[in-house]
């Protein structure tokens, strides 16, 4: 099918889910392709454009919208497909977590540093073979690095340096000598940060072995960011 966007505020991406393989959104989109598509809109209340990103599929030629959860039970169901039939791990699919025994193998799709789905492999999905055996036997006979699981994972916090950083969450500056929080991620294999006002993150996601730096706040700061857990 064709999917018409606005060329001046849209664009998006499709993937085919036998090969994994990333399409942007300029011809006809196969049918069983899984959508992303980008908008971006302007917020008059905090006098900001954001980005907006919604999901779908393509199902007998029409777009049928999914959320971001659907979409990666989907990827989780095509990357156990893709496993069994090529014996490798998709493009641009690594294993996110530890692998462990008897628990479902988790996985990250990462189409871009801002669009990453996460995956779960379970053994009914690879037709009754233990994941952890499985992908561990991918991951020793690979020469390409499959692992996220020892990049770091700590989270900065910090007094503002300057004024310029943007908040990830809002869109609002950060200003200088207020606290703000350093969310990892990487960039052709370069640590960087994402930074955040302490307002914005959700806290429940962290754990407060993450924070680094935490010890050099003053008392107050310190004592507020430790009540968040």
């Amino acid at each position: 099918m064709k999917l018409i966007l606005d060329s001046e505020n849209e664009w998006g991406f499709f993937v085919d889910p036998k090969t994994f393989d990333i399409f942007t959104i300029d011809n006809d989109i196969p049918d069983s392709s899984l959508v992303i598509v980008k908008e971006k809109e302007y917020i008059e209340d905090i006098d900001r454009t954001v980005i907006q990103t919604s999901y779908g599929i393509v199902d007998k030629n029409k777009f049928i919208t999914k959320n971001k959860k659907e979409i990666s039970k989907l990827m989780s169901e095509a990357c156990s497909k893709f496993i069994l039939a090529r014996d490798t791990l998709p493009p641009k699919v690594k294993v996110e977590k530890e692998l462990q025994e008897d628990k479902p193998a988790q996985l990250a799709f990462m189409l871009s540093n801002y669009d990453i789905f996460h995956l779960k492999i379970s053994s009914t999905m690879l037709d009754g073979l233990n994941p952890f055996e499985r992908i561990q036997d991918i991951i020793g006979n690979e020469t390409q690095k499959l692992t996220l699981y020892d990049r770091e994972d700590k989270w900065k916090i910090e007094y503002a340096k300057s004024s310029r950083a943007t908040c990830k969450s809002c869109g609002l500056k950060i200003e200088k000598g207020t606290v703000r929080i350093g969310e990892p991620y990487y960039f052709d294999q370069y640590l960087n940060y994402r930074w955040h006002h302490e307002k914005c993150i959700f806290w429940s996601r962290l754990e407060i072995k993450q924070l680094e730096n935490l010890e050099q706040l003053e008392k107050e700061d310190k004592k507020r960011i430790e009540s968040y857990f």
